[in-house]
């Protein structure tokens, strides 16, 4: 295996610009315009998959810009734990009213998650 040296100095390596970050950036963006286009389409199965590889800023965001009614039954179907984690994050009237459409059981998991999450 052959040792690269680094022979930028501290600055330089800050500074550097990455090539992948941009990548990232793009993909990141093509996901959340796949997971609009899904949502307005009702092919939320679809648009999940591709909202799970959004970082969870990108997911809020997206979160908070997609119809409430498109946030609620896209939320809704993800895991209990996923669903706390990002009521976390989102302003309090659309975390009441993701929280509000799920069923019964998957509310009762969210509100204990959330309050176990609350107290540490």
């Amino acid at each position: 295996m052959e040792l690269m040296i680094n022979t930028l100095n501290p600055n330089e390596q800050v500074n550097a610009p990455v090539a992948s970050e941009a990548r990232f950036d793009e993909s990141a963006e093509q996901d959340a315009v796949t997971v609009r286009r899904a949502c307005g389409r009702g092919e939320y199965d679809a648009a999940r998959l591709r909202f799970l590889r959004l970082r969870e800023p990108s997911q809020v965001r997206l979160l908070e810009d997609i119809p409430r009614s498109e946030a609620v039954r896209l939320a809704g179907g993800l895991s209990s734990y996923t669903v706390a984690r990002l009521c976390e994050r989102v302003p309090k009237n659309l975390r009441r009213a993701i929280v509000q459409a799920l069923p019964e059981g998957k509310r009762h998991g969210v509100s204990v998650i959330l309050d176990y999450r609350r107290r540490i």
